[in-house]
């Protein structure tokens, strides 16, 4: 057995450690000589709640010194680069635990994936994560983020940025993060405070997540940009909305939160066309309020070769029906499939059903989803919406269940 041990080949001994937990890592060093110190050269350390259970006692306390000794000699022993970390720090011990050695010790050699979870933002996140120069991908989550040293000069070669519920001392501190990030496609921006304004500014930006509360965006430069999406809970001052976009490349966009489309329904004419967007998502839309069912027709009149239309509606005030000039020439002649959500026989919904239907030549599915409403009302709705003339001849009207 021994023999057998010792002629694997390094690759193969590598590809295994890489997919075994650090613990069980460790323990394959008693195997033979040629193993011995193989897993001290692991260029992915992951400390996640597998890790931790394991240090968890009978009466499920976690001794935190011990975890926080193990990862320290790890560190110190290892041979090599190490190229990923992803450290969770979310349970009980974390509070008593601060990485900074572990980030400064990083930084020396050569990290270029980083994952810190905390359970709370009441820690400062250590300075030597700007050090940190041959990053690719950064995903924080729970930290208070202070000012960059004067001498940062950006991560160069990031291309992933995930910071969910960072607290950000000051308002430019994102800013100094993304400056000079030549190379970021990635950001997502969850649950983070202190952002009153976020200016985006990233020629190379493909994808960007916002689910913030801030009181204005402002996109500068963001020509590569092909997929966004944007959640709002509370309705910003100030709103650079989706008409200043350079949209040459966007291919999906998801709004979810009804007022941002109110902030962006103010204007008289439809915004700029999405010529290359294929997926259109507007989530969570109160189409009694006439702002948010103008401006979902103005953003369906720009989105011309959309495949997948996806909306979902949200309970708002019995009104009449709206007062709109209403395209017909108009025609969605790529658009496939969509899928409406929580409708409830609403004449705003009734009218968006029958204007889809009558845009789309080659729809082969319109599914929906009904709200909470009684079995006749919903009946009644159906019989509408069967009613209905269809530009399409495969077009199906899709009931489904909830």
């Amino acid at each position: 057995m021994v023999d057998f041990f010792s002629n694997i080949p390094d690759i193969v001994i590598d590809k295994i450690l890489e997919k075994l937990p650090i613990r069980m890592a460790a323990q394959t060093s008693v195997l033979s000589k040629q193993w011995r110190d193989a897993w001290l050269s692991l260029k992915s350390l992951i400390f996640n709640n597998d890790f931790w259970e394991k240090l968890t006692d009978g009466d499920y306390d976690l001794d935190w010194r011990k975890g926080s000794q193990i990862i320290s000699d790890i560190l110190l022993c290892h041979n090599g680069p190490v190229h990923d970390l992803d450290l969770n720090l979310s349970g009980a011990c974390s509070n008593r635990m601060n990485p900074r050695q572990w980030i400064s010790f990083l930084s020396k050699n050569g990290v270029r994936k980083i994952v810190l979870r905390y359970p709370y933002a009441t820690m400062d996140l250590t300075s030597y994560i700007f050090r940190c120069s041959e990053l690719v991908h950064l995903e924080l989550s729970a930290f208070k983020l202070n000012p960059p040293p004067t001498d940062f000069i950006g991560f160069p070669y990031l291309k992933h940025l995930v910071l969910e519920k960072i607290r950000f001392i000051k308002q430019s501190i994102f800013s100094s993060l993304i400056k000079n990030c030549r190379m970021l496609e990635t950001v997502k921006l969850m649950k983070c405070s202190v952002m009153d304004h976020i200016v985006i500014d990233v020629p190379s930006l493909q994808t960007l997540i916002l689910s913030s509360n801030f009181e204005s965006l402002d996109f500068r430069n963001v020509r590569g940009l092909k997929s966004m999406s944007v959640c709002l809970k509370t309705l910003p001052k100030k709103l650079v909305t989706v008409e200043t976009v350079d949209a040459v490349n966007l291919q999906s966009i998801e709004f979810d939160g009804h007022k941002f489309l109110a902030a962006g329904g103010i204007v008289k004419s439809p915004p700029v066309t999405f010529n290359h967007l294929e997926e259109l998502c507007l989530s969570n839309l109160n189409l009694s309020d006439f702002a948010i069912f103008r401006y979902l027709f103005y953003m369906i009149e720009s989105c011309p070769s959309i495949k997948k239309l996806d909306i979902s509606v949200i309970p708002g005030e019995t009104v009449g029906q709206h007062v709109f000039d209403y395209n017909y020439n108009y025609k969605l002649d790529q658009l496939l499939v969509v899928n409406i959500e929580g409708i409830t026989g609403s004449s705003a919904e009734l009218k968006l059903v029958e204007y889809l239907f009558a845009i789309s030549p080659i729809l082969e599915n319109l599914f929906f989803k009904s709200g909470y409403i009684g079995i006749e009302s919903k009946l009644n709705m159906s019989e509408a919406l069967m009613r209905f003339p269809r530009a399409s001849t495969k077009a199906s009207l899709v009931c489904l269940k909830k």
